[in-house]
């Protein structure tokens, strides 16, 4: 079985995140990848100011602390230009 590149997988997230917000396990399962690997791109992701994550203290169904994460701005805009290039 071939491994996906990080590549592949950072544009799965953007696009999973197009008009909502996830927690890492809900990306992890829609992705059918592992945790660790949600995680790292995500804060790859976060760093070039494409997703924001944010931190919930409690989360209001088992009290301890998750992670929603969203599209920016800049986020929209390189999905905008990653469709663009799809369709060509």
């Amino acid at each position: 079985m071939d491994k996906r590149k990080t590549y592949n997988i950072k544009i799965e997230i953007l696009k999973l995140l197009e008009n909502k917000s996830l927690s890492y396990t809900e990306i992890q399962t829609k992705l059918s990848t592992n945790y660790d690997s949600v995680k790292n791109n995500c804060k790859e992701l976060e760093i070039f100011e494409f997703i924001e994550i944010k931190t919930i203290k409690k989360h209001p169904e088992n009290g301890k602390i998750a992670y929603k994460i969203n599209l920016t701005n800049n986020g929209y805009k390189i999905l905008e230009k990653i469709k663009n290039q799809e369709d060509n």
